[in-house]
């Protein structure tokens, strides 16, 4: 029997032809909270904010091309945004992020041609760092519940890399980024300043890299966000 393991020319794995992207459970706990804050959208708030910060823990899977690369459901990720009210129902704001996509790939042979060859483990990153401006549209400010649907503009930096044993392979670069995204925040109490914040986001970005030899012609990413919110100089 032949046990040599095949040779792989290139780092795209297989996609399942069911599943064009991974989720995890965690996917269904914003859905789970929506259908609980429904509950609380009767009830009013004191005021509407003028302005609110909210810091939040990020969770994603890379979709599109890049989930040839890697995919793994992704629990590494920090976003940090704020948004003022110069009209009512309307917020305009700025955000930053930072997501980091991991997955190991089992022992197998890579060519690197010139008769090169190793057989090894491999471990792949994609670090991204978007950093964007927006505006958002907010159903209902003076309740308790306020769900909202904003747009996000704005330059997103990547950074991909492959480690096979001690040799590392890294590209760098930079894109347009265009992110919707559909969320709600829950005030803690009708008097409170601070609140939870949960939020579903699809990015797509223009950054382009081939490493391995497989080139990705844009960086997608569907992300969940839970964080919390602080709200100053409330409009009554």
């Amino acid at each position: 029997m032949n046990t040599e393991p095949q040779t792989q020319n290139n780092l795209n794995p297989h996609l399942s032809p069911f599943l064009p992207f991974s989720l995890s459970p965690f996917s269904f706990l914003p859905f789970s909270l929506l259908l609980f804050s429904l509950l609380l959208s009767p009830l009013k708030s004191s005021a509407q904010p003028a302005q609110f910060y909210s810091l939040e823990y990020s969770t994603g899977t890379l979709i599109g091309s890049s989930h040839n690369f890697i995919e793994k459901y992704s629990w590494r990720g920090l976003h940090f945004n704020g948004q003022i009210f110069p009209i009512e129902n309307v917020a305009v704001g700025f955000r930053i992020g930072y997501n980091n996509y991991y997955s190991d790939v089992a022992s197998q042979v890579y060519d690197f041609g010139d008769g090169c060859r190793i057989y090894a483990n491999t471990y792949r990153y994609i670090h991204n760092v978007p950093v964007q401006v927006g505006v958002a549209g907010h159903l209902l400010p003076y309740r308790i519940f306020k769900p909202y649907l904003g747009v996000y503009l704005g330059l997103s930096y990547a950074s991909e890399s492959v480690m096979i044993q001690d040799i590392q392979i890294r590209k760098e670069n930079y894109g347009f980024i265009v992110t919707p995204e559909l969320g709600f925040f829950v005030q803690f109490g009708k008097n409170s300043s601070t609140g939870a914040k949960v939020s579903v986001a699809y990015n797509y970005a223009t950054n382009r890299y081939t490493i391995g030899g497989v080139e990705f012609k844009d960086l997608q990413s569907l992300n969940v966000n839970i964080g919390l919110t602080y709200m100053v100089n409330q409009k009554r």
